[in-house]
């Protein structure tokens, strides 16, 4: 068996910290992230690498009164009301002049054009899995209306990664009845293990980071297409082997160690016939995008040598289910739509 290599992206501009920053101190982060994204698109081409986009649906939108059409019907009540992103917005006016923090329908429809790239769902308003809230069917609504809103581009979404990690086996047989089929699932590290906003703690975060350089963790980070279990009724779940941390300028020496080690991980997996599953946010890329791409290049062309070396390939998550689940019917409804958006 030749080994497989993932990527997943969390796409999310400010929907992903509207709960703890400033829209105004990361606006160049953002205008950089979109103009970055058709530059990974033609960089995962030139490299024929297939990534899962597993965007924020409220992305979709055009601009507010669209947004509005298109949330669900029923929203989550978060105990700790912060965190609903409904609430966000009825305090913070999304004018024109700050479209460039929450809404991409063109990013999105380019992502659609490139062979390989899927369009996935991050939630309709990045929903929270793991924090304590009042409303059962809310998750259901949010993922009827990310359907809904990915139907405007003549789509429909299969894969899922849950925001903030927070991943819930309670959701699971919920995202398979709405057309999910394959979900991103946490390390196996202690410090990966999901938790609340609330639950994440300092030395937590501190591991986390420590691990992107030494070995902290488990060393194992590819596992064999056997383990991904096949279970009735729900999605499949593919674990994350590694985040890809931003380049930081205040570990100029410790960014190439990250970089290698990376590589040596996804040799590993080719060698062994496993899969190696990278993750990040295109945001993380945002700040520093020269020193971001030219990393991401170096992980491409090892890719390629292990490729052209071993016969690694590459999947998106939703390619997973088109190997390992027997078909499913095509007639799934998520609502109705008058029409499909061109743009």
């Amino acid at each position: 068996m030749e080994g497989i290599f993932t990527i997943s992206l969390d796409y999310e501009l400010h929907w992903g910290v509207f709960d703890k920053r400033d829209r105004k101190s990361r606006e160049q982060c953002y205008r950089n992230t979109l103009q970055l994204v058709p530059r990974l698109l033609e960089l995962f081409a030139q490299y024929n690498v297939h990534v899962t986009w597993a965007t924020v649906g409220s992305m979709f939108a055009s601009d507010q009164e669209e947004w509005s059409k298109l949330k669900p019907a029923i929203e989550p009540r978060y105990h700790e009301e912060k965190y609903s992103a409904y609430r966000y917005v009825g305090g913070h006016a999304i004018s024109r002049e700050d479209h460039w923090a929450h809404f991409a329908p063109a990013s999105v429809q380019s992502i659609m054009q490139y062979p390989g790239q899927e369009l996935a769902t991050h939630t309709f308003s990045h929903y929270y899995c793991l924090e304590r809230q009042d409303e059962p069917r809310a998750f259901e609504a949010d993922l009827q209306a990310v359907q809904q809103a990915a139907a405007l581009f003549g789509t429909r979404l299969r894969s899922l990664v849950f925001p903030r990690n927070q991943f819930n086996p309670d959701y699971l047989k919920t995202c398979f009845e709405q057309g999910i089929t394959t979900i991103r699932s946490n390390p196996s590290n202690w410090f990966w293990r999901p938790v609340s906003n609330t639950g994440s703690s300092l030395l937590r975060k501190l591991v986390r980071t420590a691990d992107a350089y030494v070995q902290v963790g488990n060393h194992r980070t590819s596992y064999p297409l056997s383990s991904i279990h096949v279970l009735p009724g729900e999605p499949l779940q593919l674990p994350a082997s590694r985040f890809l941390r931003p380049w930081r300028a205040e570990y100029r020496f410790a960014n190439k160690w990250r970089i290698r080690r990376l590589c040596q991980e996804m040799r590993l997996a080719a060698k062994q016939g496993e899969c190696y599953h990278l993750w990040w946010h295109p945001e993380n890329f945002g700040d520093h995008p020269a020193e971001n791409m030219e990393g991401l290049q170096v992980l491409l062309q090892q890719y390629a040598a292990c490729q052209s070396k071993y016969g690694m390939k590459s999947w998106n998550m939703g390619e997973y289910a088109d190997h390992l689940l027997p078909a499913r019917p095509h007639n799934l409804s998520y609502g109705h739509t008058d029409t499909a958006r061109h743009c």
